[in-house]
């Protein structure tokens, strides 16, 4: 799929990745709203979430000067383990899927709590069933009891943590990720994937198939055994 198709079908089934989006932004989109004044997104990219951010009065958006996704939506170019900002400056945080890609994530969630104000919130999210990406650049996987533990040591009191989605979904999630990584498209040097022109249509459709079919039995016979990843709603002490 060329860039501009992929941004458009990003919402639909047709996309490949679709099961783990939709439950970020599900999410994303129901925590949101909670959220006031000064907002920092650490590993923003393409500020995908902010429109489900309507209540916030100024949005900040950190990344690596080494993003895949490019600067051209980057307030500010600086790591997570060392936020280029003083002490208890941010409302609320925004960190969706970047611990994987920091060394040390407890530094990371160190640092946001550093720069959060007392009280602020964090909306987070994590994979944990997810193939390797943004290579070399991916580093770990977090279960929910070590997460738990890293973001209680690291300044902030968990208000909520809900998986996305269970196991079926998972199933389904990988099985369509790997049919496309692997037949349906070709990777370039920086990770991102191209449709290939024969193969590509008729692998789509069937990872179409398999995250629909994934959906309803997930719907039908809910299982904790596995998940995607999880969402989590912080506050900082």
């Amino acid at each position: 799929m060329r860039t501009g198709l992929k941004e458009r079908l990003r919402d639909t089934w047709i996309h490949p990745r679709h099961l783990s989006q939709r439950e970020i932004r599900r999410f994303i989109r129901a925590e949101g709203p909670k959220l006031r004044g000064l907002l920092l997104d650490v590993g923003c990219g393409k500020k995908p979430y902010l429109r489900f951010l309507p209540n916030i009065e100024r949005y900040v958006g950190l990344d690596l000067a080494s993003t895949m996704h490019g600067l051209q939506d980057v307030d500010l170019v600086g790591s997570a383990l060392a936020l280029p900002f003083a002490e208890c400056v941010f409302d609320n945080l925004l960190c969706t899927e970047v611990l994987e890609h920091t060394s040390d994530p407890g530094r990371a969630l160190q640092e946001m709590a550093r720069v959060a104000k007392k009280g602020a919130r964090l909306l987070l999210t994590v994979p944990f069933s997810e193939q390797l990406h943004e290579e070399p650049h991916d580093y770990s996987r977090l279960t929910r009891h070590w997460l738990a533990y890293l973001m209680e040591s690291s300044g902030w009191a968990i208000e909520r943590m809900e998986e996305r989605g269970g196991a079926w979904s998972e199933i389904g999630y990988r099985l369509s990720n790997f049919l496309y990584s692997s037949a349906g498209a070709t990777a370039s040097p920086d990770g991102s994937l191209h449709i290939r022109p024969l193969a590509g249509p008729p692998v789509v459709l069937l990872c179409t198939a398999i995250q629909l079919t994934a959906s309803g039995l997930n719907w039908l016979w809910p299982s904790r055994l596995g998940t995607m990843g999880y969402g989590v709603v912080a506050i900082r002490k």
